[in-house]
C-alpha cells in the first residue's frame, strides 16, 4: 500500500505493517525496514507519513485501515510535548474511558526521549493497563522509543487486586504512594498514565488523593478538566493543561476492553506450568485481608469464592476446590520474594490440606515466599471467568 505525503494511515489491530519505503511516525516514534509495526486486537495506531511511504500490510481479523488526509496528533500535543512538559519532572495524564491517554502518554514519553536518555513511566490503569497485569500498577525505567507502551513490561508492580480502583481506594491511594516513593528519580523525567475513572463525586475525591501522594509538578487533562481535581491544583500549586482528545480515536465497548484485559493476562501466563509447593513455604494471604486489613482465612475465601461463582454463573458446570485443576482455572494470586518484591501473577488451581501443599499455574521459575489470593478467576489462556467485586466496611 501506498500513502502519499501529508498523510495518515490508521491500522485497527490486529495487523502488522512493514515498512518498505519512505518513512512513518507512531507517537514520534520512526518506523524502520527492520522491525515490522504490531498492532494488538482493539487498538488502533496512526502513522503519519510527511515524505509518503510504501507498506506491506498483514490484517487479521475483524482489523481494518484508513487513510486520513493530514496528521492525527492535536497542535495542542505538540506543543505540550515540546515546550511545557520539560519544565516538570513529573507529570501526571488524566482523562476518562477511551479519551485516548495511553495514545498522548506514549508519545510525551517518546517527545522527551527524542532529548533525554531515560523516561520512568508508571502505569496506574488496573482495567486497561499496558505494561503490567491488570489489577497491578507498575513502572519501568524507558531509555528507547517505543510505538506502542504496551511492548514493554514493568521493573517494579504492586498488586491491587481489581481492574478499578472504586473496589479498594484507600489501598489503591497507598500502593500508588509506595510506588512512586519507589520510583522516582530527580535525575530523569516520570511519566504517570492514570486510570478512566473520572465521573462522580468518589472518582473526583479519589482523583485528588492521588495527587496528594503523588505530588506531580504538572497535570494534564485530556478533553476536559475536572473541576475539583483543577480547584486542588490552585490550591497547591500544581501547574494544569487540558489539552483535546484526537478525533480520531478509537473507542471500545466493554467486550473489547475485556478482550485487552485478557490479552494482557494471556501475556503473563503464557508458557507458565504447574509448581506444587510445601504450604509450610508459603505465607497465604489475601486481597480482601491486605486491602481492608480484615481477618480473612485463605482457605475460606477460596471456597467461598468458588460458592459466589456458583451462585452466580450461568454455566451449567460447577465448581469446587478439587475441579479447578482438572479444568485448568485458576484464582488471580500474586507471588513474592522474600524481601516483598512481587515476583509476577499466578493461578491458584488447588489447596491440598491433606498433603499439604499449593498447585499454582505461573511462569514465575523463582520461589515464592508469599502468595497473596485474589478476587477473579480465569482460565490458563488468561481467559476472565468470574470477578468477585464484594468489599468490606
Amino acid at each position: 500500500m501506498n500513502v502519499g505525503a501529508g498523510k495518515t494511515l490508521i491500522v485497527k489491530g490486529p495487523a502488522s505493517v512493514k515498512l518498505l519505503s519512505g518513512s512513518g511516525r507512531v507517537f514520534g516514534y520512526t518506523l524502520t525496514q527492520k522491525k515490522p509495526l504490531f498492532v494488538r486486537d482493539s487498538r488502533a495506531l496512526p502513522i503519519f507519513t510527511d515524505v509518503g511511504m510504501e507498506v506491506e500490510l498483514s490484517l487479521g481479523e475483524d482489523s481494518s485501515v484508513e487513510i486520513v488526509d493530514q496528521d492525527t496528533i492535536p497542535e495542542d500535543w505538540k506543543t505540550l510535548a515540546s515546550q511545557t512538559v520539560k519544565n516538570h519532572k513529573k507529570i501526571i495524564i488524566m482523562g476518562g474511558t477511551d479519551s485516548g491517554k495511553t495514545s498522548l502518554t506514549t508519545f510525551i514519553t517518546n517527545s522527551l526521549l527524542s532529548e533525554y536518555k531515560k523516561v520512568c513511566l508508571i502505569d496506574l490503569d488496573l482495567g486497561q493497563s499496558n505494561i503490567c497485569p491488570p489489577t497491578t500498577v507498575g513502572s519501568v525505567l524507558i531509555t528507547k522509543q517505543v510505538p506502542d507502551i504496551y511492548q514493554l513490561k514493568a521493573d517494579f508492580m504492586i498488586p491491587i487486586g481489581f481492574t478499578s480502583p472504586s473496589f479498594a481506594k484507600e489501598y489503591h491511594i497507598k500502593k500508588t504512594g509506595e510506588l512512586i516513593n519507589y520510583t522516582f528519580n530527580e535525575e530523569c523525567y516520570t511519566v504517570i498514565d492514570c486510570d478512566g475513572w473520572i465521573e462522580g463525586k468518589d472518582a473526583e475525591e479519589h482523583k485528588v488523593n492521588l495527587l496528594n501522594v503523588i505530588n506531580p509538578s504538572l497535570v494534564v487533562f485530556l478533553d476536559k478538566s475536572q473541576e475539583k481535581v483543577e480547584s486542588y491544583c490552585r490550591e497547591v500549586g500544581i501547574e494544569c493543561a487540558v489539552v483535546d482528545k484526537s478525533g480520531y480515536v478509537y473507542r471500545r465497548d466493554h467486550g473489547a476492553r475485556k478482550r485487552l484485559r485478557e490479552s494482557s493476562f494471556r501475556r503473563y501466563l503464557k508458557d507458565g506450568s504447574i509448581k506444587t509447593m510445601p504450604l509450610s513455604w508459603l505465607k497465604l494471604s489475601t486481597i480482601p485481608t491486605e486491602a481492608y486489613n480484615v481477618t480473612v482465612n485463605p482457605l475460606q475465601h477460596v471456597k467461598s469464592l468458588i460458592d459466589v461463582y456458583n451462585t452466580e454463573t450461568t454455566n451449567t458446570q460447577l465448581l469446587n476446590t478439587e475441579s479447578l485443576l482438572k479444568n485448568k482455572i485458576g484464582i488471580l494470586s500474586y507471588l513474592f520474594d522474600a524481601d516483598g518484591r512481587c515476583l509476577g501473577i499466578g493461578l491458584l488451581s488447588d489447596i491440598d490440606s491433606k498433603r499439604n501443599v499449593v498447585k499454582i499455574y505461573t511462569k514465575v521459575d523463582a520461589v515464592p515466599k508469599k502468595l497473596i489470593i485474589g478476587c477473579m478467576l480465569l482460565s490458563y489462556h488468561g481467559d476472565e471467568l468470574f470477578t468477585w467485586t464484594v468489599t468490606h466496611s
